[in-house]
């Protein structure tokens, strides 16, 4: 029944017209706090659901608490606070417009504050393109990050209808700073391209993005097992000036052993790649020790060695070292969808932004939804 609702609700968008009223909106998990939470600004109106609304005036200090939330030593026994300023609210050294919400809930048997910014979708879109791209870039390149940014949210939103947040505000989905990185061509992009997705056969695609491919995108098939017609792999050949298009890095043998102890259960002696998808990507690596040999995906070898470390699963070259194991590679990022510095590229040869988006998301199209 819960999947035939989401179908429902996600084929009625899809299908119908949208005017301006029907901008779209979205919740960003933008924090999390088992300890205590600080939020700071001007003239504060804190309204706990079913008790009365107070103000501070310079900031709200909050910790979790079994039944609810405990704030500057009283406890409120609701699980969540609407909090609210005429400026602009601080969290954890960035800025966000208005309104932040504090939801008590139990994450991994502990008391936890989630923090979520609900915002209109258009004024995220802002917020995205500014934490993605560098604002010196050619407009058709912003044009065309938000055009797929705006389409990745959306999908995103109905995937998760029944959580209380569509998308995190780091890699995990899209990085959104707030509002204290926004620029004026991120805005231009945006308002360019209001209420524009991709879709295929009159639905929003997965539009997946990342910063590099180093070449040759991967396929959703390869890169997520998920056999999407619009995602096969693109030839790119224009992401050359990315700083990342070729890297290296070493991992000592102490981070090595850390990082694999629980699943080897002893030092690590070798790891080896032995197969590759068609872009050359690590999809299995065998990692030995002196007694036992284990198996792991390229995604997870990434993944618990670091994102920012290792910066993509295209490893061209792994050896032991003296002193641990060192990675030549190229891209950043899982490659899958369109690649940011291809897509400037592309951008600088004169292409539009429909152009760069039909290369990387092939048998597309372009639509305003609203």
């Amino acid at each position: 029944m819960r999947t035939f609702f989401k179908s429902c609700i996600f084929l009625t968008l899809l299908t119908c017209s949208f005017d301006v009223a029907a901008e779209q909106s979205v919740r960003i998990a933008v924090g999390r706090f088992q300890e205590q939470v600080d939020i700071k600004g001007k003239d504060i109106t804190v309204q706990p659901m079913d008790l009365p609304a107070f103000k501070v005036q310079e900031g709200l200090r909050c910790t979790p608490a079994k039944e609810g939330f405990r704030c500057g030593g009283k406890l409120l026994l609701t699980d969540k606070l609407r909090v609210t300023s005429p400026e602009r609210l601080f969290l954890n050294n960035h800025e966000y417009r208005r309104e932040l919400e504090l939801i008590s809930r139990e994450h991994k048997n502990k008391p936890e504050v989630l923090v979520v910014h609900p915002l209109p979708l258009e004024e995220y879109l802002v917020g995205i393109v500014s934490s993605e791209v560098p604002s010196s870039w050619p407009m058709e390149a912003l044009k065309a990050q938000a055009i797929a940014a705006r389409t990745f949210a959306l999908w995103k939103k109905y995937q998760r209808i029944d959580l209380p947040y569509h998308m995190e505000s780091s890699v995990l989905d899209q990085v959104y700073s707030g509002a204290d990185r926004e620029y004026d061509t991120a805005r231009q992009a945006v308002r360019k391209t209001y209420g524009e997705i991709l879709t295929h056969h009159h639905r929003p695609i997965h539009a997946y993005f990342h910063s590099t491919c180093g070449d040759h995108t991967e396929s959703a098939k390869e890169g997520w097992g998920m056999k999407l017609s619009y995602l096969p792999g693109s030839n790119c050949g224009n992401c050359h000036n990315s700083n990342r298009h070729q890297w290296s890095a070493e991992f000592p043998n102490s981070r090595i052993n850390q990082v694999f102890k629980k699943l080897l259960g002893e030092p690590v002696r070798q790891m080896k790649i032995v197969s590759r998808s068609k872009t050359g990507r690590m999809k299995k690596v065998a990692i030995s020790g002196k007694t036992k040999r284990k198996i792991v995906t390229g995604v997870d070898i990434r993944r618990l060695l670091g994102y920012s470390q290792l910066k993509s699963t295209l490893v061209t070259e792994m050896s032991k070292t003296k002193n641990g194991f060192a990675f030549k590679g190229r891209g950043s990022g899982h490659g899958v969808g369109m690649c940011q510095w291809g897509a400037k590229g592309m951008a600088d040869k004169g292409h539009s932004a429909e152009q760069i988006l039909v290369h990387y998301y092939p048998r597309t199209n372009v639509r305003r939804m609203y």
